[in-house]
């Protein structure tokens, strides 16, 4: 009987590593979110064209400072997001898009931050149909792949895709004001 596979590697753990340039653990991340925040960027993105660099700059700034992670200010994927939304920042404000980013780009203390965020999404995300909702909060708050969400909600892959594909579009309807 072959032995038990162990568990894989925490989030915490791998950032951990990541800090000491482990090249193994940084794959391991990557491999974990790279698709997730290409998602995120792609569904936030004015320029869609432009979501590979962005990921690419996300995942540098993991690798340069793993290190800074804290775990009293929020979980890896919070801050793995949050970096993410900063590049989307820088990019629009290269792009000449910042006019209506100076909300986003006022200083704040992060934790303050992190909870304004959160109620707004949550707010935002009050909007959306419950099934499309149920399914954005399953597969990106809740950290699951796609396959793991639409077995849990007993869906077909794309048929999952759809619903998440129509609540991040009315979710972005909201959150912009329209």
């Amino acid at each position: 009987m072959p032995p038990a596979a162990s568990p894989p590697p925490s989030d915490l753990l791998l950032l951990g590593r990541i800090a000491e340039g482990d090249l193994e653990a940084f794959h391991t991340f990557y491999g974990r979110y790279a698709g997730r925040v290409l998602a995120y960027v792609r569904q936030l993105s004015r320029h869609p064209d432009g979501a590979e660099d962005v990921v690419q700059e996300v995942f540098v700034a993991v690798w340069r400072r793993a290190s800074s992670f804290r775990p009293d200010r929020g979980d890896p994927a919070g801050w793995l997001y949050t970096i993410t939304r900063n590049k989307l920042v820088d990019l629009w404000r290269r792009q000449g898009d910042a006019a209506d980013l100076a909300e986003l780009s006022e200083p704040m203390d992060p934790a303050q931050e992190q909870g304004e965020l959160r109620l707004t999404m949550h707010q935002a995300l009050t909007r959306v149909a419950p099934e499309q909702r149920r399914a954005i909060e399953m597969a990106y708050f809740g950290g699951l792949t796609y396959e793991e969400t639409a077995r849990r909600l007993d869906l077909p892959v794309g048929t999952l895709k759809s619903r998440i594909r129509s609540g991040l579009k009315s979710l972005r309807a909201v959150l912009e004001g329209h």
